[in-house]
């Protein structure tokens, strides 16, 4: 049972950074961020509340709307998360 709190855990807090980034980087509202990035508003808000798995697609339009890599957003993201969580294998 430790891996689904961990994979909990991870999305709880990938969703909170990525939130951050849209808040810091963009300086964009969730709706109006969702909207450029042609990424439905409830998806967003999922997967900044940590209920949804983004999959590549919606990563690459994040990562577009950012100006950034998929990468560089990947790093971003796990740059200040919990080692027990950057090495977790879901």
């Amino acid at each position: 049972m430790p891996e689904k709190n961990n994979q909990q855990e991870y999305l709880s807090i990938f969703g909170q950074e990525l939130k951050n980034l849209r808040i810091n980087l963009a300086k964009k509202s969730l709706r109006l961020f969702s909207y450029e990035a042609d990424i439905p508003c409830a998806t967003l808000s999922r997967l900044e509340n940590g209920t949804r798995i983004p999959n590549i697609i919606t990563l690459k339009k994040i990562a577009s709307e950012l100006n950034i890599s998929v990468s560089k957003l990947l790093d971003k993201i796990e740059q200040d998360m919990p080692e027990h969580l950057k090495n977790f294998e879901p």
